[in-house]
């Protein structure tokens, strides 16, 4: 927790600000399965991709969030990138697609392996269904989604990984079968209102806690309360900060007017 709270408020408001900018101009293109490779800029370590792994990083920690899905026991962490030493380890944000920030015309794509010896990581992912419900943390925001739906796909195969306008999704995905690891098995979820306290809402986790090891604490508290409604880039209300929308280029760039990005399929050898 020592990272996030010896940030000052502001600081992790630009350090957001600045992930939001990034998705609003983001021109997604082919995606490169990091079960196979990684992307030329990861790979290289271009200056466009470290300019990437400066985005949702705090002094003292390489960790951007977690992910956690309690039905199926999974409370993990998210990196930057997915290469075989973040996937083996934790959650990888695949380069390319949106930052796990939330906001409207968004979707961001996590993956870890599956069927690790000393790891259980994504092995479960498998058992995902419709109507399970997640959530994401990032600097002390959670964003909760709701599995819409599932499939198992080849490698390559990514014209589900599309943006919607004006919607929030996340796909996590992982290989399959275990052994074999022929096709891709992917989770596709949409935003929802955080589960209210009263409701009994799942407890959180604290991706900041115990050095950015995802340790599970306790339910909703204060934090409970159903979102609010979409403004600028932000899901304002209870689950998020209290304060006015972004003003000025931010506030500009976002909502429903953008225009929809796509993912390109690109069949990989």
């Amino acid at each position: 927790m020592k990272q996030v709270e010896a940030t000052p408020s502001a600081e992790r408001e630009r350090i957001l600000a600045a992930a939001y900018a990034h998705n609003d101009v983001l021109q997604p293109g082919p995606l490169t399965d990091p079960y196979i490779s990684v992307s030329e800029d990861e790979k290289l370590r271009s200056p466009k991709y470290l300019a990437y792994e400066e985005l949702l990083r705090l002094t003292g920690t390489d960790a951007i969030g977690t992910v956690n899905y309690p039905r199926l026991g999974i409370a993990l962490t998210v990196y930057h990138g997915a290469t075989y030493a973040v996937i083996s380890k934790g959650v990888g944000h695949m380069y390319g697609t949106s930052l796990p920030v939330g906001g409207p015309s968004t979707r961001a794509v996590l993956t870890s392996h599956s069927g690790l010896p000393n790891a259980k990581l994504f092995t479960r992912l498998v058992d995902a269904q419709v109507g399970d419900q997640f959530w994401i943390s990032v600097l002390g925001e959670d964003h909760y989604y709701e599995v819409r739906s599932t499939e198992t796909v080849l490698p390559g195969q990514t014209e589900s990984l599309q943006i919607v306008e004006g919607e929030d999704w996340v796909t996590l995905f992982t290989c399959t079968p275990i052994g074999v690891n022929s096709h891709r098995f992917m989770v596709h979820a949409q935003r929802i209102d955080t589960p209210s306290a009263d409701a009994g809402g799942p407890g959180h986790c604290r991706w900041w806690a115990n050095g950015g090891v995802p340790v599970v604490g306790s339910a909703l508290g204060s934090r409970g309360g159903l979102c609010g409604l979409w403004a600028g880039r932000r899901w304002w209300g209870g689950c998020c900060s209290r304060r006015p929308a972004p003003a000025g280029p931010l506030a500009a760039r976002s909502g429903p007017g953008r225009s929809r990005h796509t993912i390109s399929p690109r069949e990989i050898a």
